[in-house]
Order: C-alpha cells, then structure tokens, then sequence
C-alpha cells in the first residue's frame, strides 16, 4: 500500500532542515515537509559534497607525486557515488511514476546522509570516553561502523517511502539499486589503477 504524504508544516524558522533531518532520522514522516521541492535547494544539499571534493582535489596537489593519484580519488569518490546515486533514484522515481516529488526527496535524502557521519563520530567519541583502552581497536571500529552503515540502509529506505510515497518493497527496491550502484563503483575503483579501496575506508580502515 502507497503511504500518504504526511500533512503538516513544522514551525522551525531557518531551522527547517536540521529539524527535518531529526524527525526523519527518527522515523518522523512529516520531517520531509522541512524540505522544499526544486533545483535550487537540491544545489544548496549537494553544495556540502561539492565544496568538500574541491578541498580534496586541491590538497591532493600538494601531495608528493606518487600519491597524488590516489589523493585525488579519495577527493571525488563521495562526489561521484553521491551523483550516481542521484541518477539512480531520479530514473527509479520515473519508472515508478513519482518524478514530480523526485526534488524534494532527493534534497531531503542529500542532508540526510550526513546523520549517519555525525552518528559514527558521536559513537566513537562515546567509545573513548566509556572504554579508552579498546576504543580504537579495529574490532570496536568495525562494530559502529556496521552498525551505522546499517541505520543508514533503514535511513535511505524510509526517506524513499515517505519522500516518493512508495509502498515499503518500492523503497526495498530503490535501496538495492542504490546499493548495488555504490559496490559496483567501489569494484571499479579497487579493480582500476591507483586501486582505490573504498570500502576498507567505509569500514574504518581494516
């Protein structure tokens, strides 16, 4: 069954898109009305990811020349996973007849990756304080970062059915394809010179 669109505005000033970001982060449907449909507030979630490619690509210039090509990846590999993701989702949402509310949804999914970010680094900010001794071992790293990999596979699941109103296997699907999309490009990336991987970073670098 295709959810309806939660009704409702929350009043939050100029702080509609931390506020939107919590409620969704929390299962709160009516958080993806803090988002506004549109091209331009799509260009100001993907200016975050931008800017930070930029800064990457221009501190990999001062690397030694041997890393610079591997600097340089790591630079654009978000940017590129983030735009191919984009892609996926806006054609899924064609296919399935949900174009119109594909902007706002792909805003509200933009800002909300960064929830998981912030989570892993609260966590392991817990970590040391509560266990310093083992806080950093690649056992205790590897833990929250699966554990936030998988909040963040429910994150993007709930954003697609709320912000498309998908039915629950519709946002299944465009999860998958999402997924799928991102351990092809890591494949690419290990596969191809410098041989980039991705997924050892993700995982906190074991």
């Amino acid at each position: 069954m295709t959810p309806d669109r939660p009704t409702g505005m929350p009043s939050a000033g100029g702080m509609n898109v931390p506020l939107g970001v919590w409620l969704l982060g929390r299962g709160r449907g009516i958080g993806i009305n803090c988002f506004a449909p549109g091209t331009q507030p799509l260009m100001a979630a993907l200016a975050p990811t931008v800017a930070i490619a930029l800064i990457g690509i221009f501190g990999a210039f001062f690397m030694p020349a041997d890393q610079r090509g591997l600097r340089l990846t790591q630079a654009l590999v978000q940017l590129v996973c983030t735009l191919l993701q984009l892609v996926v989702s806006e054609r899924y949402a064609a296919f399935a007849g949900r174009k119109g509310l594909w902007s706002r949804y792909a805003t509200a999914s933009l800002w909300c990756a960064w929830l998981p970010l912030i989570m892993m680094i609260m966590a392991e900010g817990v970590m040391r304080m509560v266990m310093p001794g083992n806080a950093s071992s690649p056992a205790a790293i590897a833990g929250v970062a699966a554990g936030v990999q998988l909040y963040s596979l429910w994150l993007t699941w709930y954003v697609t059915r709320v912000g498309l109103m998908m039915t629950a296997l519709q946002a299944v699907i465009m999860t998958v394809l999402q997924t799928l999309s991102a351990i092809v490009l890591f494949g690419l990336l290990w596969l191809l010179p410098p041989h980039y991987n991705a997924t050892a970073d993700l995982f906190g670098g074991i």
